[in-house]
């Protein structure tokens, strides 16, 4: 904690000399970037001389260099240590708000015209399983373009726990089941309001903390944020949630090891799992952590599974292998028969309101059915090959129309 305070009061120092030398504002905060980043590793902050050779591999580098032949060579230094020092962490460099935009494809004032408040953004509402509506922040197709280069360019660089299984290529509810198979008790705790509990403040101290200075960490802030929120729907919001989380799923995984629990979690479902009843007397403990890192408990989806009964994570059932629940592939079983011989457009009605919580099934066409049922079996193929098969071929045998 000592160290913290010096390193802030040495940034604070910097910035206000720099301040004073009248230094441009953007380069002032490369400075501070740069100088963040290598406190953040105890490593000395020398601005002009730590700079390595330009790799041939560094091309991005190479190209901004060669579109700036006029720096002298203190400053073309610094811009190379401060580019090695973000590369070094795997991650995407910044220079300044205008090379964000060319990074983005996208001119630097429709960036900021995409931040202006919720009119980027389609809202509307569906039901959740316990019938309380679910707010949805969908951005309009631009701003989304947008959000998805920001996913892919520098969102997705960033390591993640390895017990975070949400949102994740090659991760699943399955693979986050498979932590909790055939243990003794399986506790149960939601985060209340994941994304909006995540305000602007601490997405931009995430941007900050990966190295981005102030106004490219502000402006990629309001990029990925409305009324100062996470949005629920965003193609940025579960990466940065995941992010955001990687302290809280740190400590639960060291008090873990210590203790003889097994954690993980998926979005804001956490599920900690033990073959002895030790695990529950520290509920209370595993609460206050979760409060500690800034969200809140659903108290009224506080479960406690043991053995004895069926225990399900992530709709897996986990009591002696992963599997489906009969009532699953019971229900599957009469979507399908109603299918085949009923009308499908009704049942796409039915499916869009029961399935994916939608007041009005208007909008909700057959091809949407099609996908989504087809998802669900392979779903459950996946878990249960034998019931899936079964499922799959049933499926086929609906009289769906010509679907591209």
């Amino acid at each position: 904690m000592t160290g913290c305070t010096e390193h802030s009061i040495f940034l604070k120092n910097l910035v206000e000399v720099n301040q004073r030398a009248d230094i441009d504002p953007e380069v002032l905060d490369l400075i501070e970037s740069y100088a963040s980043l290598r406190l953040a590793h105890n490593r000395e902050v020398d601005f002009y001389n730590s700079a390595r050779p330009v790799s041939e591999k560094d091309t991005d580098l190479q190209t901004f260099l060669k579109k700036n032949k006029d720096l002298d060579k203190r400053t073309k230094n610094f811009l190379i240590a401060y580019y090695q020092e973000v590369r070094d962490r795997r991650f995407c460099c910044i220079f300044s708000s205008d090379h964000l935009a060319h990074l983005l494809q996208t001119p630097l004032p429709h960036l900021h015209a995409l931040t202006r408040g919720s009119r980027n953004y389609h809202v509307f509402t569906i039901k959740k399983s316990s019938g309380a509506d679910r707010k949805i922040q969908a951005p309009h197709k631009q701003l989304k373009t947008v959000q998805r280069k920001i996913l892919n360019t520098i969102l997705h660089r960033v390591p993640l726990n390895k017990y975070a299984e949400g949102f994740r290529k090659k991760r699943s509810i399955l693979t986050n089941a498979m932590h909790h198979v055939n243990k003794k008790v399986i506790v149960k705790l939601d985060i209340k309001d994941f994304f909006p509990a995540i305000d602007s403040n601490r997405v931009f101290g995430m941007y900050l903390q990966l190295g981005y200075p102030r106004r490219v960490a502000q402006l990629l802030t309001n990029l990925s944020t409305v009324q100062k929120r996470l949005p629920t729907g965003a193609p940025t919001s579960p990466a940065i949630a995941n992010i955001i989380s990687r302290r809280l799923d740190k400590r639960f995984v060291n008090l873990g090891v210590k203790t003889d629990f097994t954690y993980s979690r998926y979005a804001d479902d956490i599920t900690i799992s033990c073959d002895t009843d030790n695990i529950l007397k520290m509920i209370p403990f595993f609460k206050e952590i979760i409060r500690d890192e800034g969200f809140g408990v659903n108290e009224g989806k506080l479960r406690i599974l043991r053995s004895g009964n069926r225990q399900s994570v992530t709709g897996v059932v986990v009591n002696e292998k992963p599997n489906v629940t009969r009532r699953e592939i019971k229900k599957l079983r009469a979507v399908l028969h109603n299918s085949k011989h009923g009308n499908l457009y009704k049942q796409a009605g039915i499916w869009a309101m029961r399935e994916k919580g939608l007041r009005s099934y208007s909008p909700y066409s057959v091809v949407d059915f099609y996908q989504s049922l087809l998802a669900k079996i392979h779903f459950v193929r996946m878990i249960n090959e034998k019931a899936g098969n079964t499922l799959l071929s049933d499926f086929y045998r609906i009289p769906w129309p010509v679907i591209a």
